[in-house]
């Protein structure tokens, strides 16, 4: 069996994925390792949608800049009840984040790569592609399949004191003021997520431009 530490150490965000099916046994077992997670409450109020229709996966694709969702074989969105009283912390947004978390690594033990997506369509459209109801909130999409290469471990950006203090926040504030970059930012994603899909599909060659890039 697969040591735990070994892994959430050598997971990996995939992006490219043979064509070969994930079997439907291990499809399941993946969603019950999200099902065995931590939930606010014990409520356990999670939901997963299986993508298997080629119009509906048209139709999610002509919304998002997640260009290699459109060869996984396997996408499963992820929902969670938002019928909580926790608005503060959006618990169940944590709740969703830590079934998520388990299916990841339960995809890894059995040599699945997965990667977590939430550049996705405004709620409001994917409640309309998906017949979501107003109840369950869209949390993120996992996008799974046979990797087709495995890279290695990536270094962690800092040190664990770098990101360790006691009893209060005892850090440099590393974003002190106004930052302009990053508003422009949630500006352009605001109003290109809420573009037609006509007028994304122009926009395509630009968006892609503007896309980030993974060696995986």
């Amino acid at each position: 069996m697969m040591d735990v530490f070994e892994a959430i150490k050598n997971r990996r965000s995939i992006r490219r994925f043979e064509e070969r099916p994930v079997p439907e046994e291990l499809v399941r077992k993946i969603i019950e390792a999200g099902q065995w997670a931590p939930s606010a409450c014990n409520r356990q109020a999670w939901k997963f949608i299986i993508i298997e229709s080629e119009e509906v996966k048209e139709r999610l694709l002509k919304e998002t800049t997640a260009y290699f969702a459109g060869k996984a074989p396997l996408l499963i969105f992820v929902l969670y009840s938002n019928r909580t009283d926790n608005l503060e912390y959006k618990d169940h947004l944590l709740s969703a984040a830590m079934a998520i978390q388990n299916m990841q690594l339960a995809a890894y033990s059995l040599g699945i790569g997965a990667c977590c997506v939430n550049n996705l369509p405004v709620k409001s459209r994917l409640r309309k592609i998906l017949n979501i109801p107003r109840s369950y909130d869209p949390v993120a999409l996992l996008c799974m399949g046979y990797p087709k290469a495995v890279p290695g471990t990536l270094k962690r950006k800092e040190d664990l004191d770098a990101i360790l203090c006691k009893n209060s926040f005892s850090f440099q504030d590393d974003y002190p003021g106004v930052d302009i970059k990053l508003i422009l930012k949630r500006i352009i994603r605001f109003i290109y997520y809420r573009l037609p899909a006509s007028l994304k599909k122009l926009l395509d060659p630009v968006a892609r431009k503007f896309e980030k890039k993974f060696d995986t």
